[in-house]
């Protein structure tokens, strides 16, 4: 019942179709607070996730831990029968990510993972925008988002904070944007600046090659000195560039030029009413637990991210490129049709369905 978790709770709360029957955490006053916020009576507190999972009249777990929790609890979730919403990253261990999917889908249990950031308004203005064909077929895209996290908190001891926390939701949101392109190799190094509060590199610059002819120079963190993001895309046609405080804030400044001409404002988001991208990820959510069709945040298309991701690291630790698409480590993440996680301009599809999964 962290910050993360209270968010979260809040917006799950305002579903009719939910409720929320416990909340667990070692935390005394965690507990208080969360008892204060979502009005539960003291047999809804639990010190112990075994002891909430024996007692607890619970369809579906919540996990909003430290990632290197993330794979013993949600297999406890899981073996108790419930279907798990769990933090991004899915866990710290790409082979721990494979096995957790396949024990879901053994159970036939769904696992999803809380990448809501995708549905922030002004990702969904420029993926309107990629799909109206302004910017002609897209080659070329820089995306730069890092802020100044002065205080490290959770991410005190953590080998990647930058990769773990914040660039899981930067490659989700790539996919997102340009679901048809395979990331094929990723040249990536981590850093940590001298002023730093962090022991692991909390900033990342990278290169991403795709396939299709797409080209990603890649930058995020948390040590910048002030905060910074710009998301800018190059086509056959023209150039969008996207520039604001952070990905999470939609007060964004939208500038279109086609080819050879100066860049000039534009209304990308035009139409697009503000909306709480909880909101939206809760009823895709909602509609995967009923059986319908797979969402990109599903356990097994969230794998993608997670090998970037781990990729990523890979080329950290060798000082050298690493195969993503084509690395038979990472293979079980692209056996799904070869995309990113499927689907036109960041829609979903509908995958096939987890081994004997029940109606909620």
């Amino acid at each position: 019942m962290g910050g993360i978790a209270k968010v979260m709770a809040r917006a799950i709360a305002r579903q009719p179709w939910a409720k929320i029957v416990g909340i667990v955490d070692v935390r005394e006053e965690a507990l208080a607070q969360g008892q204060e916020l979502l009005g539960l009576p003291d047999s809804g507190l639990y010190r112990d996730l075994d002891a909430a999972l024996g007692t607890a009249a619970a369809d579906v777990a919540i996990i909003n831990t430290p990632s290197e929790w993330h794979y013993r609890q949600c297999v406890s979730c899981i073996d108790a029968g419930l279907d798990v919403l769990v933090a991004k990253p899915i866990t710290n261990d790409f082979a721990d990510a494979v096995r957790l999917v396949e024990r879901a889908e053994r159970a036939g249990r769904s696992l999803s993972v809380g990448q809501q950031v995708r549905y922030n308004r002004h990702y969904r203005a420029v993926r309107r925008l990629l799909a109206g064909g302004d910017l002609g077929t897209p080659e070329s895209v820089t995306f730069l988002n890092s802020k100044p996290r002065h205080r490290a908190l959770n991410l005190t001891t953590l080998s990647q904070p930058a990769l773990y926390e914040m660039s899981c939701h930067h490659f989700d949101t790539l996919m997102a944007l340009f679901p048809d392109h395979v990331p094929e190799t990723i040249v990536c190094d981590g850093f940590r600046p001298s002023w730093s509060v962090y022991a692991g590199p909390c900033m990342v610059n990278a290169l991403i090659r795709c396939s299709a002819g797409l080209h990603v120079l890649y930058h995020g963190g948390f040590s910048s000195q002030s905060d910074h993001y710009e998301l800018r895309v190059e086509g056959t046609k023209g150039v969008l560039r996207c520039r604001g405080i952070h990905m999470s804030i939609d007060d964004m400044e939208y500038e279109f030029a086609s080819r050879g001409q100066k860049l000039r404002p534009l209304a990308v988001d035009a139409g697009l009413g503000p909306v709480d991208p909880w909101q939206t990820f809760y009823g895709a959510w909602r509609d995967y637990l009923a059986g319908g069709p797979e969402p990109s945040f599903s356990g097994r298309n969230n794998l993608k991210v997670f090998a970037l991701l781990s990729a990523a690291i890979d080329s950290i630790d060798s000082g050298r490129p690493a195969a993503v698409a084509a690395s038979e480590r990472y293979a079980t993440a692209f056996r799904y049709a070869g995309e990113w996680h499927g689907g036109k301009a960041g829609g979903e599809r509908a995958a096939p369905p987890l081994t004997a999964m029940r109606p909620t």
